[in-house]
């Protein structure tokens, strides 16, 4: 039966007499514990309630504008489209705390979350003139404003105010990054446009058929002209040996040539190690250089997929 507590082990590596042995013994290094951080807890417990506020001002937000939207749209609609005024703002503390350590980028979000939070509040307001309650509306309106104040709160303690080139350091390396990240993708792109390309041209070849079909044809031998000596008689007439047939590796005498064959043996010649022009493609599969051009393409993309 196992223990339901297991002190820990570390592992000790030696050699004795010549033979490297590994073994576990128990590990008495004592383990530090860091001290009470009242300020990280502070902070949290601060963001906590900032969160806690947020969803507060939300609900109080969709449920007031969404039964003044629900007059004139079914209730779902109505609640649905009440919820985005406060969700507006509240979106806009992410990216302001994303942005944090950047003053000037975090400016946009910060001004306009403020005046997303207007408009939540003057539709708040609205609801209660038309409910005969427009203290309530006030009412309501201002837990808005205190859930975005805490939150201004909140970032005033993280936010570093940070010299002009240590900012534009930080700037710079996100650039960098940025840059570096935008070429990786645009390197994907144009793998995965190139790959689509050669796809789609072999299905449109396998898609014509034989009219891209390269059948290699018996070729027609001169016939060889006999030689006769000065002396010779007519009945010793040798004749020269007739040239042995050349059978191309393109073709069988079962089936004609397909597209994908010819991929197929440029991939394995590039497998090998053989470094294959759009010429020597020509030359080894028999066919016109555009042919053979496509036909490599295919191959070395072929190739590139299975590395």
């Amino acid at each position: 039966m196992a223990r339901p507590f297991r002190r820990p082990t570390r592992t000790i590596n030696e050699t004795i007499h010549g033979v490297d042995v590994a073994y576990d013994v128990p590990d008495t290094t004592p383990v530090i514990r860091l001290p009470f951080n009242l300020d990280a807890a502070l902070r949290r417990i601060l963001f906590t309630v900032a969160i806690l506020m947020t969803l507060a001002a939300i609900i109080w937000g969709t449920v007031a504008i969404g039964s003044m939207l629900a007059l004139l749209a079914p209730p779902w609609a109505g609640y649905l489209v009440a919820g985005v005024f406060d969700a507006a703002w509240a979106a806009c503390l992410i990216a302001e705390w994303l942005l944090r350590y950047d003053s000037r980028r975090a400016a946009i979000p910060m001004k306009a979350g403020i005046a997303m939070l207007a408009v939540s509040m003057a539709a708040i307001i609205v609801h209660g003139v038309r409910a005969d309650a427009i203290l309530v509306g006030i009412i309501g309106a201002l837990v808005s404003v205190a859930a975005k104040g805490v939150w201004a709160i909140g970032m005033h303690t993280i936010r570093i105010k940070l010299d002009p080139k240590y900012e534009a350091y930080l700037a710079a390396r996100r650039q960098q990054t940025g840059t570096e990240m935008a070429l990786a993708l645009g390197e994907r792109d144009r793998l995965l446009t190139e790959d689509g390309t050669v796809k789609l041209r072999l299905a449109l070849e396998a898609r014509r058929g034989s009219s891209e079909t390269t059948v290699d044809q018996p070729s027609v031998q001169p016939q060889s002209t006999p030689v006769q000596a000065v002396d010779q008689p007519v009945d010793q007439i040798e004749t020269s040996p007739e040239p042995a047939a050349v059978h191309t590796v393109q073709a069988t005498a079962d089936r004609p040539v397909q597209p994908k064959d010819q991929v197929a043996e440029l991939h394995q010649r590039l497998k090998r190690g053989d470094h294959i022009t759009k010429a020597k493609a020509a030359e080894i599969l028999g066919v016109p250089e555009s042919t053979a051009y496509r036909r490599l393409t295919a191959a070395q993309a072929l190739l590139n997929q299975y590395r």
